[in-house]
């Protein structure tokens, strides 16, 4: 699922950037930088894995990273990704994507963090991890 919606934001982002909506709220935290999003989640509990500079920009995205992340010790259900976006509206463009394509995030004010959706088991786990990243990073889970 990370993989088909980060391919349907490049194609469809352009004609997007004018749409509005979504959960973010005002009141998120803010983060400087993806590292700074990871090391938040490290230091409240989770495993997170090291992260990789995704290549395949957008026009909403200024940068992406993928790494794994899990509530505990153990292999992760599968890829999940910080995103950095240009301007909250970029966010929320972004998010009515992610829910056209059935994905689970947590998303703050200029950041998302894009957990695994390409298979049942991983919309289970991810549907269970994502209220947990929420409260440690201080955003809101969109579905």
């Amino acid at each position: 699922m990370r993989k088909t919606l980060a391919a349907g934001i490049a194609i469809t982002a352009t004609a997007l950037i004018a749409a509005c909506g979504g959960g973010s709220s005002s009141d998120s935290k803010h983060y400087n930088s993806a590292q700074a999003i990871a090391d938040k989640l490290q230091a409240t509990g989770f495993t997170v894995s090291m992260l990789h500079k995704h290549t395949g920009g957008t026009t909403l995205i200024d940068s992406a990273y993928d790494f794994t992340v899990t509530a505990k010790p153990g292999p992760a259900p599968g890829d999940s990704g910080i995103n950095l976006f240009r301007n909250h509206e970029s966010l929320q463009t972004w998010e009515s994507l992610s829910k056209s394509f059935g994905g689970i995030a947590v998303v703050g004010d200029i950041w998302a963090v894009s957990l695994a959706s390409d298979s049942p088991a991983q919309v289970t786990s991810s549907k269970t991890l994502a209220p947990q990243i929420a409260k440690a990073l201080g955003g809101t889970v969109v579905q």
